[in-house]
């Protein structure tokens, strides 16, 4: 049994058998007020797809890792030097059970493309970070949907060309809870034409897949 948790924006928890993995820890989930972070429970993996504070806040992760007995971090080396900095020594390598691919970050309104690290957990779930460039999914994609680097319709073509069953909409913490409830029926109503499911989780929401 598998259970998906969403915290905020695209931070996200799987939880299998095999443990929790806690995906872009970052800042709106940690210093927002909008999640109850003693509500999260234990967690073995941290994986980090980019650089950027709405991905990973340093304080989050050393948080993360100061309350659990085995945490692991893992990372590119650009959110490895980053860590350093609060402490943290993070894994490059990927953990048993997780791939990863290392694409670029789409074009961001200043023109950089920073590198980003999409993670596929088991047969469960694929993070791309903030990214459309990697090339497979698992049966569940984390599909962002307002981003300043991308529209609802490349989104749309992203999840399309990978394919997956279902999809969880990350990356709106721009929106207010009816903005988010809006786009995500928007793209969850496109999705299903094409035969891909949307599971509608909201912050704090979660689902047993």
């Amino acid at each position: 049994m598998t259970t998906v948790q969403r915290l905020t924006n695209s931070c996200l928890t799987v939880s299998t058998d095999d443990g929790t993995t806690l995906f872009d820890p970052g800042f709106f989930t940690y210093e927002s007020g909008h999640f109850d972070l003693s509500t999260i429970g234990d967690v073995q993996r941290v994986l980090i797809t980019h650089e950027h504070r709405d991905h990973v806040s340093p304080e989050f992760v050393r948080w993360l890792v100061d309350r659990g007995d085995d945490v692991t971090v893992h990372c590119n080396q650009p959110v490895a030097d980053l860590l350093a900095n609060v402490g943290v020594a993070a894994v490059i390598a990927d953990p048993p059970g997780v791939t990863s691919q290392d694409v670029d970050h789409e074009m961001l309104p200043n023109g950089a493309t920073p590198p980003n690290r999409a993670y596929t957990l088991g047969a469960v779930l694929t993070h791309p970070g903030d990214s459309y460039q990697p090339t497979t999914s698992a049966p569940v994609l984390a599909l962002p949907l307002i981003t300043p680097w991308g529209t609802a319709r490349k989104s749309v073509e992203f999840a399309q060309r990978l394919g997956p069953q279902q999809v969880i909409p990350i990356h709106d913490f721009y929106l207010t809870e009816s903005g988010r409830s809006f786009i995500t029926s928007l793209v969850g109503g496109v999705l299903a034409e094409l035969g891909i499911e949307m599971i509608p989780l909201d912050w704090g929401d979660s689902a047993t897949l």
